[in-house]
């Protein structure tokens, strides 16, 4: 079998000025990715990503508010758990105060329901 004769490759050596730089470059990419990493690079490296997210979180919310317009704020928030499940009177009392009803209680509610019913 016959070996194939070499490729001369001496037209594509570049000038030693220009060899030198070229390999200057190259070891100044790789020492790039050598940097220590440290906490606070870390965190630096998330900058762009995390103010990337909070516009788009601005801007859905600023679509969604202008959307919608304001809150109907006719009806005030209930201040206590009792307002929230609208008990009625004296209940409410009891609910807000976390106590069980006493006889009493229990009398004046039954007096005032009885005479309202007439």
């Amino acid at each position: 079998m016959m070996e194939p004769e070499p490729i001369d490759l001496s037209p594509l050596a570049l000038p030693a000025h220009r060899r030198e730089r070229l390999i200057g470059a190259v070891l100044a990419r790789a020492r790039v990715g050598v940097v220590q990493r440290t906490p606070l690079s870390e965190l630096a490296g998330w900058a762009r990503p995390t103010l990337a997210a909070a516009a788009v979180v601005a801007a859905l919310s600023l679509g969604l508010l202008t959307r919608t317009g304001p809150a109907a704020a006719a009806e005030p928030l209930p201040l206590t758990v009792a307002d929230a499940l609208s008990i009625p009177g004296p209940a409410s009392d009891w609910v807000a105060e976390d106590r069980p009803p006493t006889e009493e209680d229990l009398l004046a509610q039954w007096d005032e329901e009885m005479t309202d019913a007439r």
